[in-house]
């Protein structure tokens, strides 16, 4: 089948793919010309308004797998191609009716009722804990000029508080001063507080000075030698012990929890580099990871690690100390996790 999306000032747009039935469209925020009900083998579609985005969910049947394909034909017209990749429970009739659909695309365009939902969720009764990594005796990754991993994301970590504290939500921190707090002591905060989501927030640092750019983990076992080194660091144990971290990570590992954690950072990765980049020349992103981090494993929620720069890298250190810089990343976090909650607390999976 083929949809087409007639948008106002379609300037660009973003594609993600939550599961097999499940995917949305996003795009700056703009004007949607629409009713509701397209004659399609798409079970919902739901507008949601964020604050920076407009996303337009496609529900589809579950029955079926897809291969989605898109293409921006004009400054306001989207196509997406839907291509069923496996009719093993559909029978010839249905797949006649498909292909029948299809031909409906041009004067059936899809279109949504506006104005959009509110939110569906009190912030009020949402608990985030941020974790500013290291602290006291615990210096973390010493930058170039003698800077501190626990100095700079502490910083962060109160600008991004108070970022969502004005925005109603309850913000448990795990240090806002310069305290050691050892690492499961750091999770029996995060549950003892009901923690819905966690963030733990820190510097990355290497042996080659080169190495620069942000990235966030989510737990689980991994053989990237990359990401172990970066884990041995967090976990403060050698990486020869690693092998066995990861055998327990296995073993403990909730896969719901590890499916949302990876949604969640995946919305503050690209929420981060979006706000910082314009303003930040050079600025790179290494995306997202996962590794046997010690701090996620316990937490009973989403939980996630950002390494916000390299502190041994002379470009990301001159970044990292710079308030402005914080204060941006800090905005970053925070609005990622308002997406992040936006669509979790909207779609019903």
């Amino acid at each position: 089948q083929t949809i087409m999306l007639k948008i106002d000032n379609l300037e660009n747009y973003t594609y993600i793919r939550l599961s097999n039935e499940l995917f949305y469209i996003g795009t700056n925020n703009c004007e949607i010309k629409a009713n509701l009900k397209p004659e399609y083998d798409v079970e919902n579609i739901i507008l949601k308004q964020l604050q920076n985005q407009t996303r337009i969910y496609f529900k589809l049947n579950k029955a079926y797998k897809y291969n989605i394909t898109l293409s921006k034909i004009n400054k306001s017209t989207l196509i997406i191609n839907l291509i069923l990749s496996d009719t093993s429970k559909s029978d010839e009739n249905t797949i006649k009716t498909a292909q029948t659909n299809s031909t409906q695309t041009v004067n059936n365009i899809p279109t949504i009722i506006t104005p959009v939902k509110p939110l569906s969720y009190n912030p009020k009764n949402i608990t985030i804990v941020l974790d500013p990594g290291h602290g006291g005796k615990d210096s973390g990754a010493i930058g170039i000029g003698g800077l501190q991993e626990k100095d700079v994301v502490l910083n962060i970590a109160k600008y991004c508080a108070e970022i969502l504290r004005e925005k109603g939500f309850k913000v448990v921190m795990t240090r806002d001063s310069d305290v050691f707090i050892p690492l499961l002591q750091r999770v029996k905060i995060a549950n003892d507080a009901k923690a819905d989501l966690f963030v733990s927030i820190h510097a990355n640092a290497s042996l080659d000075p080169s190495a620069k750019g942000m990235e966030v983990f989510f737990l689980n076992a991994t053989s990237n030698q990359k990401a172990l080194r970066i884990a041995s660091v967090e976990n403060d144990v050698p990486i020869e012990q690693m092998g066995t971290i990861n055998k327990i990570i296995i073993s403990l590992i909730n896969q719901a929890k590890l499916k949302e954690s990876a949604i969640l950072a995946k919305d503050i990765d690209e929420s981060m580099y979006s706000i910082a980049k314009p303003s930040y020349p050079g600025l790179i992103n290494r995306g997202i990871d996962q590794a046997p981090f010690y701090v996620l494993v316990g937490t009973n929620c989403p939980s996630i690690l950002i390494e916000t720069l390299f502190i041994t890298n002379p470009q990301d250190n001159s970044y990292l100390k710079d308030i402005n810089y914080q204060q941006t990343i800090a905005k970053g976090i925070a609005l990622g996790l308002i997406k992040y909650l936006d669509t979790a607390r909207s779609i019903d999976k």
